[in-house]
């Protein structure tokens, strides 16, 4: 006899959770955490499907809870990340109901009894129809709690995600069959890796800018054109890093520039990618949100300019981001600390004074990267300030000790002359390849949820709500576009997001039909504990564009600090 599925969450905590998204990031980062920090290299985690249908209750999931290194934990539940006004903090919760307790005995889900694995099977993640309205998806967020032999309570929180959709997408979006284990949809091209050939293994793998990915592009190639000036793979599932079971943030590798005069010398590596010459760019964006996408996919163009004048914060190896002290602005630069917690950006007062503009802030690309990607002319951008000593005492009119002024025409000097094609000439219009892996097989809520995900990759609306996603049509300011549709023979879908109403219902073919994912093992989120630092460029490896993860606090977009890294509420 089948056992009812167990609602995870109630909704109260969950519409408390969805508000803390709402918060800017450093409010979060600098909140007090109610109780101590488990290790995060201590657990990992895993759900499994890790997309569900959105308040159906025959849509369950199963958790795991990996304990690696401790024998001293006896009790394990998952907690929402923040509780409503008034609500117990997360430590008081009676951790035996609600869905909450976890089990290394053998019963609900558990595979083995005392493998130190707590499981839960049979959930459904708490999810209401005003959470998928917008965008037809939304993500759960779920944290560890662990109590030890000794009686005391600690908790992870760095958080496990799953995807949730709108049901109302179910059997909408057509599948297309390419066997080899590979299919796709009008946007979005699926990988089922069961061999491992793209990652090493799944939800820990060894990823890490382009030295283990490459086959997902070969795989792209094998059945479809190249025709494709940039790929973005995002994994079916969180996926952590060996070391210290932190996700990889996502990053760019460039692959190949025919542009002149921009930082970046003439590079061909496509083949390397399966592609015969296209291929501009890949990303690697991690599971479950598109927060920091256009952001990678504007270092297509490197954004290495004006490096020995001062503009790049690490001029020496490949984290091409705009020092943190200029006011060159945009969303490609590292970010400036007050020295409390707080990051953001200078922006020009036109007086020798500037005002800050916190890394929450949804920007466009700036004068100068526009200018770098070919969708304005050099006399468009105006100069750029690095200051000295910055004096943030009045954030309307911050000082500097002193100020070096770094104009255009210096910039061409350097590099050689004006970008080359310039803007009159320049590619304006892209497409996009969006390609999921995982090593098992996709159900429909997973079919839909990442084609939307692609879909909102051409998105000409500026940044909405509840996500932190900003278009690169919105972000170049109308002047470029995406194109995320694949060439494939399926149908369209017959409903969007946008749509008033749904179109005749058509009925569309399902070619691949498994609908629930083998359980293997699972993780959690990012942000790791050291700072990892690529190598130098060199001939015959593509670039790669990574973030920095610790000190990248100060250079990844604010959304994605608010979106990642959380900490536990009073």
């Amino acid at each position: 006899m089948k056992k009812s599925p167990h609602n995870f969450l109630n909704s109260a905590a969950l519409a408390a959770f969805l508000f803390v998204l709402a918060i800017p990031a450093q409010t979060v980062l600098a909140r007090p955490q109610s109780i101590p920090e488990f290790p995060k290299k201590n657990v990992w985690s895993r759900i499994t499907s890790s997309v569900a249908w959105c308040g159906d209750a025959e849509s369950t999931v199963t958790i795991e809870v990996h304990i690696i290194g401790r024998s001293d934990v006896r009790k394990v539940w998952v907690a929402n990340l923040a509780a409503a006004a008034g609500d117990p903090p997360l430590e008081s919760f009676d951790d035996s109901s609600k869905g909450l307790l976890f089990y290394d005995d053998g019963s609900h889900g558990d595979a083995q009894a005392g493998d130190n694995v707590f499981t839960h099977s049979e959930l459904v993640l708490p999810c209401t129809p005003s959470q998928v309205q917008d965008n037809g998806w939304t993500t759960f967020w779920g944290y560890v709690r662990v109590e030890l032999a000794d009686g005391t309570r600690l908790g992870e929180n760095y958080g496990m995600v799953a995807g949730l959709v709108d049901p109302k997408y179910k059997d909408v979006f057509a599948v297309r069959d390419f066997g080899n284990n590979l299919s796709s949809t009008a946007y979005a091209f699926f990988i089922q890796d069961a061999q491992h050939e793209v990652m090493d293994n799944y939800p820990v793998a060894s990823v890490y800018c382009g030295t283990s990915n490459t086959m997902a592009y070969r795989k792209l190639y094998s059945v479809l054109p190249d025709s494709f000036d940039i790929a973005l793979v995002m994994p079916g599932m969180q996926i952590l890093r060996p070391k210290d079971f932190y996700e990889n943030v996502p990053y760019d590798i460039l692959v190949s520039n025919a542009v002149e005069h921009i930082g970046v010398n003439p590079y061909n590596e496509t083949a390397r990618f399966g592609s015969a010459g296209r291929l501009k760019s890949v990303v690697y964006h991690s599971f479950g949100d598109l927060s920091i996408a256009t952001h990678e996919m504007g270092h297509t163009w490197g954004m290495h300019v004006g490096a020995s004048l001062g503009l790049i914060e690490y001029p020496n190896n490949q984290l091409s981001h705009w020092n943190a002290l200029t006011d060159i602005g945009g969303i490609m630069g590292a970010y400036y600390s007050d020295g409390a917690g707080n990051y953001g950006r200078f922006r020009y007062n036109g007086d020798e004074t500037w005002n800050w503009v916190p890394n929450t802030s949804q920007n466009q690309f700036s004068p100068l990267e526009l200018y770098v990607m070919g969708m304005i002319p050099p006399e468009e951008v105006p100069p750029v300030h690095i200051l000295e000593s910055p004096n943030l005492t009045d954030l309307t009119r911050i000082t500097a000790a002193s100020f070096t002024t770094v104009t255009m025409d210096q910039i061409q000097n350097i590099e050689g002359g004006a970008r080359f094609p310039p803007a009159g000439e320049s590619q304006k219009e892209f497409n996009v390849a969006f390609i999921v892996t995982q090593d098992t097989a996709y159900n429909d809520a997973a079919y839909a949820f990442f084609s939307l995900f692609s879909r909102l990759l051409m998105s000409k609306d500026p940044p909405g709500k509840p996500i932190f996603f900003k278009s690169f049509q919105w972000a170049t300011g109308g002047r470029g576009t995406l194109n995320s549709r694949l060439p494939v023979d399926v149908a369209d879908p017959a409903i969007l997001p946008g749509m008033v109403t749904p179109s005749p219902t058509a009925t569309l073919e399902i070619t691949q039909t498994e609908t629930l994912f083998q359980p293997t093992d699972r993780p959690p989120l990012p942000y790791p504990t050291e700072t990892d630092t690529p190598t130098k460029a060199s001939s015959g490896s593509p670039i790669c564009n990574c973030p920095l993860l610790v000190g990248g606090l100060t250079i990844l977009p604010g959304a994605w600090v608010a979106m990642r890294r959380r900490r536990t509420p009073v």
